[in-house]
């Protein structure tokens, strides 16, 4: 019983582990990706052609 305990335990102090890694990645990428919003220009859209020119001669 102590065993498991003891593995449970490390399990746990593993995945809080990296669960504060990740939020303080998220953190930081959040405070680097307002500073690319600001910076951006805006990109131009173009029409699709759904149908090719095969399909439209064909009908």
């Amino acid at each position: 019983m102590m065993t498991f305990l003891t593995l449970v335990f490390i399990l746990v102090c593993i995945n809080v582990a990296m669960i504060l890694t990740s939020l303080y990645g998220v953190n930081k990428s959040r405070s680097v990706s307002k500073k690319r919003f600001t910076e951006t220009t805006v990109s131009k859209i173009y029409p699709l052609d759904l149908f090719t020119s095969d399909y439209k001669k064909a009908v």
